[in-house]
């Protein structure tokens, strides 16, 4: 260490009372912007540069998630303790680890998703003495856990401490609440909770609290779950229909907004459910359009359109947009699990449609879509194509039995448009019902352009 650091200047005061502690088990949990992370890699840092025999393990529920996150916050870390790699620390990437010069200790990486690798850091001469999981909520289940925590714990007679940080789940049935709750009753556990509050705001910087405040003006329950860290609940509505930004059919020409590209997002139910392709402009205000829907039901059609047909349907649409709106196409997306019409799409055009990486579950592919609409950023055409997005959007809501078994997941039942006929220009039929499929088309396009639309991922 090439200075002294005073460590209260470089975490934020909630942590000053636990920052020193040896208790075998520490949770953080907490809001955005709490640095919680910030908090533990100087804890991880210190400790090792404090102690011999004192390596360290960072593990995350996937492996290939660790090096833009944790190994790039631990390096950071050493940073603000005042070291450099190369003459005070070497850093690998193959494996993911890090070497302290000064004390000879090793802060590994790992990813919990394969757990024989896990097993093959154990060395009898340098024991493990810190583990850390980092985002607790991506791993499955506590078994996952306590397996890991098995793994290391023998030998550590003298002190053995295990951090798990998170933000916890809306969801108050979730496992990780659940075993929170349970763990806070032990006396050898810290529970520590914090929020971006207490953290000096130029660590955070001022587009950080404006968007705080912001979301905890228009919408106070995604304030308290995303910036304070409390459990909310699941319930009801999975869209706030009061965050819908919806214009006139000629806003963007009244406006004298230009389309710079598009996107296009498809979500394919073929003979049993609806096909939907939705067309995303990025226009010259910095915001999203939806400009256009297309939208085959087969309900109550004796004859179904073949993969074939659904393919030129698209592709019409496609064509369509790009004319209308003298623009290009950038990305366009569809379902992963969808290889028919994939298939069938490229043969007849040479177009890949890109299958998006949904992620571990439903739950979080929602969140990312509530996150692009908390941007105030996402703005729907309300155009007769249109209205069946904004019906669906308005209508989606959570299966009550799935949110108490601790998985949420949307209602997909069919609902039959009663009184009002959809009319589909681009399909030239009726459509008399709706569920989710705009809905899956909308989030699968926000995941597979996470970083594009301006989201943390």
């Amino acid at each position: 260490m090439n200075e002294t650091i005073d460590i209260k200047d470089i975490i934020a005061p909630h942590f000053y009372q636990t920052f020193n502690s040896k208790k075998p088990h520490q949770i953080y949990k907490g809001g955005r912007g709490s640095t919680k992370t910030s908090m533990i890699s100087i804890k991880i840092d210190e400790f090792n540069l404090e102690y011999t025999n004192c390596n360290a393990i960072i593990i995350k529920r996937y492996q290939n998630t660790i090096r833009n996150s944790v190994f790039k916050e631990i390096k950071r870390a050493l940073k603000r303790l005042g070291l450099y790699e190369g003459s005070d620390y070497k850093a690998t990437v193959s494996p993911f680890q890090i070497h302290l010069n000064q004390t000879g200790n090793n802060i590994y990486f790992a990813g919990g998703d394969d757990y024989e690798k896990v097993k093959g850091f154990i060395d009898e001469d340098a024991p493990i003495k810190m583990v850390w999981f980092e985002e607790l909520t991506e791993f499955d289940d506590p078994d996952q856990i306590d397996q890991i925590i098995a793994t290391f714990s023998r030998g550590n007679d003298d002190w053995f401490v295990t951090m798990y940080s998170y933000n916890p789940p809306k969801n108050r049935f979730h496992w990780v609440n659940l075993w929170a709750e349970k763990m806070a009753q032990r006396d050898d556990v810290i529970v520590h909770h914090s929020d971006y509050r207490t953290v000096p705001a130029k660590w955070l910087g001022q587009k950080f609290i404006d968007e705080a405040e912001r979301l905890k003006q228009y919408d106070p329950k995604r304030y308290e779950w995303i910036y304070l860290g409390k459990v909310i609940g699941i319930e009801g509505l999975i869209y706030n229909p009061d965050l819908f930004i919806i214009e006139n059919a000629n806003y963007l020409e009244e406006n004298k907004l230009r389309i710079i590209y598009v996107d296009f997002s498809i979500d394919c139910g073929h003979q049993t459910s609806a096909t939907t392709c939705m067309a995303f402009g990025y226009a010259t205000d910095g915001r999203w359009y939806l400009l256009d829907t297309y939208y085959y039901s087969p309900h109550e059609k004796a004859r179904k359109k073949a993969p074939s047909e659904l393919a030129q349907d698209i592709f019409n649409f496609r064509t369509y947009i790009c004319k209308k709106y003298q623009t290009i196409v950038d990305t366009e997306t569809i379902d992963s699990a969808e290889g028919a019409l994939r298939n069938q799409y490229f043969a007849m055009f040479g177009i890949n449609l890109h299958p998006v990486n949904k992620g571990k579950d439903k739950e979080e592919l929602i969140e990312y879509s509530q996150d692009f609409i908390d941007l105030a950023k996402y703005v729907i055409i309300n155009t007769p194509n249109n209205w069946i997005h904004i019906k669906e959007m308005k209508n989606y809501m959570w299966k009550k039995d799935s949110v108490e078994k601790g998985k949420p997941d949307p209602d997909k039942a069919e609902k039959e448009l009663t009184g009002e006929n959809y009319y589909n220009t681009h399909t030239n039929d009726y459509s008399y019902y709706y569920a989710d499929h705009s809905c899956d088309a909308f989030q699968y396009w926000v995941k597979d352009n996470l970083e594009k639309l301006g989201l943390e991922f």
